[in-house]
């Protein structure tokens, strides 16, 4: 009898780890202040087990243009966030790509990303040691976006970017977001600078 108490007891103690969830219990997002994107009120939602959500909008106005922000858990365990962030274009170009650097204080990896339709990515998973955009070092990862067969993102327009990232415990985050030109736009701007080097 005291054999199989022990047995059992063994068993809940196996099990009892595999039910704990990492819970994020404290958060911060918000831009940097400069104007370069200026952020909404974002949600974190908490889904099933160790899943979360983080939801944003955002005016972009120019680049660089930062989002700020720290995680911190319940546990050392691995959270997983998805960041989906809306961003309106107000810049002065049609965006046929979009790249973000994500830096943290430590180490994550980056999966499924979300694109405006019909665009295409590469990830590139974080390195350490790398400059990150909030300053200091850290690990460093990217998402590119690419048009793809999809439509450039007009001004006026807006387009959502998302990608989940996967970290342990406590941990700090700075994206940096630069939107690309079409290539048309990129001419147009090209000749415009020349005229005015001509001017000169």
């Amino acid at each position: 009898m005291k054999k199989n108490i022990v047995v059992a007891l063994f068993a809940i103690f196996l099990v009892i780890p595999s039910l704990v969830n990492a819970e994020i219990i404290g958060w911060n997002c918000d831009d940097d202040g400069d104007g370069a994107i200026i952020m909404g009120t974002p949600t974190l939602t908490h889904g099933s087990g160790d899943e979360h959500t983080l939801s944003m909008s955002g005016i972009h106005n120019w680049y660089p243009a930062h989002v700020v922000g720290d995680f911190n858990t319940d546990t050392e365990l691995d959270p997983k966030v998805l960041i989906d962030e809306t961003v309106d274009n107000n810049t002065t170009f049609a965006w046929t790509d979009y790249h973000i650097d994500i830096g943290m204080t430590k180490t994550f990896t980056i999966s499924n990303v979300i694109t405006p339709e019909d665009w295409t990515f590469v990830i590139t998973q974080p390195v350490s040691g790398m400059p990150i955009p909030n300053g200091g070092t850290g690990w460093l990862g990217t998402i590119d976006y690419y048009v793809g067969s999809g439509s450039p993102i007009a001004i006026g327009d807006e387009g959502e970017f998302g990608f989940k990232v996967s970290f342990l415990g406590n941990i700090e985050f700075c994206t940096e977001q630069v939107p690309t030109p079409e290539p048309a736009t990129m001419l147009l701007l090209g000749l415009g600078a020349l005229a005015l080097i001509r001017k000169k």
